[in-house]
């Protein structure tokens, strides 16, 4: 019986191991997802930067620094997009994980009664008078 239990032991110890390491990459994936909003309001901050100042130059005169500017802004907004829909097809992939292991509140109120149940064995025999 005990060889049993502590294959039922080891059992739940890599399942709840498994489960830590999904909820691990999650929160990896949410710095993820907030770097990609990070850099996505890079772009934004730098347009409104260029239409606050539109007063104090002509476009004409520097064209060739407006050109280059905008593209480093298109650029910056089609990495900020990617870093974060990467981030948001791996965070549902986790989630998916997550769902495909058993409920854990179920799992650990089953491996708490297991321990109850056989600390309460142990107590009750040590209890009985020879």
């Amino acid at each position: 019986m005990t060889r049993h239990l502590t294959d039922e032991t080891k059992d739940m110890s890599t399942l709840l191991a498994l489960i830590r390491t999904i909820d691990a990459e999650k929160r990896t994936h949410f710095a993820e997802l907030r770097t990609g909003i990070g850099i996505l309001t890079v772009p934004m901050s730098l347009v409104t930067i260029l239409i606050a100042t539109s007063d104090y130059y002509a476009i004409e005169s520097v064209l060739l620094f407006a050109a280059v500017f905008l593209i480093g802004i298109v650029a910056l907004s089609f990495l900020g997009a990617y870093i974060v829909i990467q981030s948001l097809k791996k965070i549902r992939e986790d989630e998916r994980l997550r769902k495909s292991c058993k409920d854990v509140a179920y799992l650990v109120e089953e491996y708490n009664s297991r321990w109850f149940s056989i600390e309460h064995k142990v107590e009750t025999a040590d209890s009985v008078p020879s």
